[in-house]
């Protein structure tokens, strides 16, 4: 579900407002699973924009000179190959817990995306990445209008078509769609230095955002579902969300200073494994009969905390999809330099 660094190149510079938004998203994809709280005000405070988060940061952070071979490549080893063992792994856990298991629920497994629940829910998002960067990659020959077009098109068929969409394996269907916001992140980013007022200009588009909701005119979305919500209004309040916290973040965490960035960084390197994991824990954690406050903390602190230790071993590129962390490494205090 994150963006991670490429495994063949010299670790770059990571922004610390950024990762903190990485995290910020892991910790609201686990609040919007925990059962307690999959009520109306869960949903429309965090389903808006937590997941459109990441394919919006991808777009930020976007680098133009790679070619779709070079894209996939990367993308296989530092998103595929942990889905793939994780698949492996909490798949057989999953399986573990049926008294039959038939072929449909391999099938099920195999397939991906939509026909996955239970433990498997956030596995969707990690091919939907996938395919959603790799499409974009393979329409950055054309014109921008054309690209928007191509973007606006696929939204277009979502709107019409949702079930078919959704059921798209391994959430392909789900991946194109999702397009738009990486096209909206890395336009964002190509005028970003004519926003001078960061935090004011921040905060005045999440109000505009969060009025949007309140009156109704924006209702949640859920992209695994290919539920767009109010359509394109609520698409837009995504990607305005999307970029006001980035604005927010981008002022306010590099005052934090290098030690907290440099945590954030950690923390967010490794967060890809509580986003495949969390669910185990969630639903073993829910069998306790505990208030949803502590299955949501340990959730979240469970696996990361394992994460962490990975973070430092020979498995970190298979599990983390990022490379070994030897030690501590500087944050640069600005976004501005980053890619991925």
């Amino acid at each position: 579900m994150l963006a991670q660094p490429s495994l063949d190149r010299p670790r770059q510079v990571r922004s610390g407002a950024i990762d903190f938004l990485r995290i910020l998203g892991i910790a609201a994809v686990v609040a919007g699973h925990v059962g307690a709280w999959s009520g109306p005000v869960v949903r429309e405070t965090v389903y808006t924009w937590h997941v459109p988060l990441f394919f919006f940061l991808s777009g930020y952070l976007w680098s133009e000179g790679r070619s779709v071979v070079q894209e996939m490549n990367k993308r296989a080893r530092t998103l595929l190959l942990p889905y793939i063992v994780w698949l492996v792994l909490v798949g057989a856990w999953w399986l573990s817990q049926m008294d039959v298991i038939h072929g449909a629920d391999l099938r099920k497994l195999m397939l991906g995306g939509w026909y996955v629940r239970g433990p498997l829910a956030a596995f969707w998002f990690v091919t939907a990445l996938f395919f959603a960067v790799v499409a974009v990659r393979a329409i950055q020959r054309f014109p921008n209008w054309l690209q928007w077009t191509l973007a606006v098109a696929a939204l277009v068929v979502t709107m019409r078509e949702p079930d078919f969409v959704a059921r798209v394996p391994l959430a392909g269907g789900i991946g194109v769609a999702c397009v738009v916001f990486v096209l909206a992140g890395r336009e964002f980013r190509r005028n970003r230095q004519r926003i001078r007022r960061p935090l004011i200009t921040g905060l005045v588009i999440l109000c505009g955002c969060a009025a949007a909701i309140l009156s109704g005119w924006s209702t949640h979305l859920d992209l695994k579902y290919a539920q767009l919500g109010s359509s394109v209004i609520t698409v837009l309040v995504a990607i305005g969300i999307c970029a006001s916290l980035l604005l927010i973040a981008e002022h306010v965490i590099p005052r934090l200073g290098p030690r907290v960035n440099n945590e954030l960084s950690t923390l967010a390197s490794c967060g890809f494994m509580v986003v495949l994991t969390h669910a185990v824990v969630l639903a073993e954690m829910t069998k306790l009969g505990l208030a949803p406050w502590l299955v949501f903390a340990g959730s979240l602190a469970g696996p990361w905390l394992l994460a962490l230790l990975i973070l430092r071993t020979g498995l970190a590129p298979v599990l983390l999809g990022v490379p070994v962390r030897r030690e501590s490494e500087p944050v640069h205090e600005s976004a501005r330099s980053v890619r991925i």
